[in-house]
């Protein structure tokens, strides 16, 4: 086979990347690990602001998948990481480049505080991140769960669903629903399954939606095909109506939305109608601005839309009455007006001319 001569016309500036880092570390992360990483050793020039909102933005990812990129390096020992009272990430020191001893990610070392963080740290009770990152996974371990005869077969099934080979970071994924998660068999083949006949394919997406289904309690198939019928689709309709309709509802949304439902009584039409009034209004998403129209239905008796007609009137009509009662009365006597009008006898005024 010919060798492959690789030029280099790059005057934009350059990025250094270490070959351990190539040879050690590349091929167990994931997509978005790898991304998160590379632009931190852009960043560490100082050019560019770092913050996890802005690194969100910039990938396109959820804040939750920024944080678990960061953990995951910083439980590799690339990086490490500095948090502040409330958990928020405050400071990311990007460790020097080792050799991995082992197929094991190095654990990661202790990052620098100062003194009186320290002894305030000694003194409370340690706190921990409040996003788990995904565990790393050696290939020795994947192997050994490729074994287990009922992961191997769930293993076959996620590759009929995707359609795809399903590759290390699929292992991972659906191995840590299984094993942090402790999702069973039997819903991690529905929740791929589901994930797929509304046309995500996405393992990202898959782990999100399992995410979603943790935080609501969801334990078994029967409660997760309960929660997919009966509300699965008014989620996504009203997210659509806000414009979201590529990202997953959180627990508020689905909070919120089983408020709209359950508490107020509302039908979809309505809650709806209700998003549309908002985006009119301030243009932008806000659930809190949604609930606020419609707990002022609820309070004005509205059960349906032909309510809401009626409403509109009845306000129209007393914004109008208002308007005309604020109307100054006209003077009888102004700039236009300020001489006696003359008041003429038009039907003998004709007979005069008639005459002459």
């Amino acid at each position: 086979m010919r060798h492959i001569a690789l030029y280099n016309r790059n005057r934009s500036g350059f990025t250094r990347i270490s070959n351990n880092f190539i040879d050690c570390f590349l091929a167990d992360a994931n997509e978005v690990q790898i991304k998160i990483y590379l632009y931190l050793l852009r960043c560490s020039n100082g050019e560019l602001p770092i913050d996890v909102d802005s690194i969100a933005e910039h990938f396109n990812y959820s804040e939750r998948d920024i944080l678990r990129a960061l953990l995951y390096w910083d439980k590799s020992g690339l990086l490490s990481l500095d948090f502040d009272d409330e958990q928020n990430v405050k400071g990311i020191c990007l460790n020097d480049v080792a050799m991995r001893p082992s197929s094991h990610p190095a654990p990661a070392q202790p990052s620098p505080v100062p003194e009186e963080a320290a002894h305030k740290a000694a003194l409370e009770p340690q706190k921990t991140a409040q996003i788990e990152a995904r565990p790393f996974y050696s290939m020795e371990q994947l192997n050994e769960f490729k074994e287990n005869e009922a992961l191997s077969e769930l293993f076959f099934m996620a590759e009929q669903y995707l359609g795809r080979t399903i590759n290390n970071s699929d292992l991972s994924a659906i191995l840590y629903m299984y094993d942090h998660l402790h999702f069973s068999i039997e819903l991690i083949e529905f929740l791929i399954e589901y994930c797929v006949d509304t046309g995500h394919s996405n393992i990202r997406y898959i782990e999100a939606t399992a995410h979603k289904w943790k935080d609501l309690g969801i334990k078994d198939v029967e409660a997760a095909r309960s929660e997919v019928s009966t509300y699965g689709k008014d989620y996504y309709t009203v997210l659509r109506a806000f414009g979201l309709g590529g990202r997953q509802p959180v627990k508020s949304d689905i909070d919120a939305i089983r408020r709209w439902k359950n508490e107020y009584g509302f039908d979809m039409d309505v809650i709806v109608e209700a998003v549309n009034r908002t985006m009119r209004s301030i243009a932008r998403p806000s659930f809190s601005y949604a609930d606020s129209i419609l707990r002022s239905w609820k309070e004005h008796n509205v059960r349906k839309k032909s309510d809401i007609e009626r409403l509109d009137m009845d306000f129209s009509q007393e914004k109008n009455a208002t308007a005309k009662k604020k109307l100054p009365p006209v003077p009888a006597n102004d700039k236009f007006r300020n001489f006696n009008e003359r008041n003429y006898d038009y039907d003998e005024l004709l007979k005069r001319f008639a005459k002459n």
